[in-house]
């Protein structure tokens, strides 16, 4: 056994020592000469032009005066009479600020109270980890021109929002789901991305 490890180990030396002697043990030249045909072969990388396509920043929309009003006013009590005036398009926006100021809270008062359509319950919504609701910007891309889509009532009390997240990539639209409350107040829809 004694034998084996050092035949082993003289096999390692002699590799070792050829690496270390700069002779490649495939073609017979040395490192230096490897070196100078790779090269001659690879460009210059100084001369080399890296040509990258501009990134257009996704920005998220502003708020109109009246959402943001509607925005500051409804977030000191989450009273559903400071959002009765706007329009569908208004609460969505509201909704997708609150989420980027991460104000989740103000989301979830923002989601539909009729009954039969809540899906969770506020402590349930509390207990869901900042890790798992998603980056700002993920949530930008996600949101992304929501501001230009176009409502779509489809019932009595429900509707949603269809825009294009990605105007660039064409027909890539997605829906934003919204229901009417009771009291004519457009609220937004547990899960309301489509």
């Amino acid at each position: 056994m004694y034998r084996f490890i050092s035949l082993l180990l003289a096999f390692i030396f002699v590799i070792t020592g050829c690496e270390n002697n700069s002779i490649s043990m495939v073609s017979g030249e040395t490192e230096e000469q490897e070196a100078q045909l790779e090269s001659e072969q690879s460009p210059n990388p100084q001369e080399t032009e890296i040509i990258e396509e501009p990134q257009t920043p996704v920005k998220l929309f502003e708020l109109s005066g009246a959402e943001d009003l509607a925005y500051s006013n409804f977030q000191k009590n989450f009273d559903l009479s400071h959002l009765k005036q706007l329009e569908p398009l208004s609460i969505a926006k509201i909704y997708v600020q609150a989420g980027i100021d991460e104000k989740y809270n103000l989301q979830y008062a923002l989601y539909t109270d009729r009954e039969e359509l809540i899906s969770w319950s506020k402590e349930e919504d509390e207990a869901i980890p900042k890790a798992d609701r998603g980056t700002k910007e993920q949530q930008l891309k996600t949101f992304n021109n929501i501001d230009n889509g176009n409502f779509i009532q489809t019932s009595e009390y429900e509707g949603y929002i269809e825009y294009n997240p990605n105007p660039k990539e064409g027909n890539g639209k997605s829906g934003f789901q919204l229901v009417m409350n009771k009291d004519g107040i457009w609220q937004v829809s547990f899960m309301p991305i489509q």
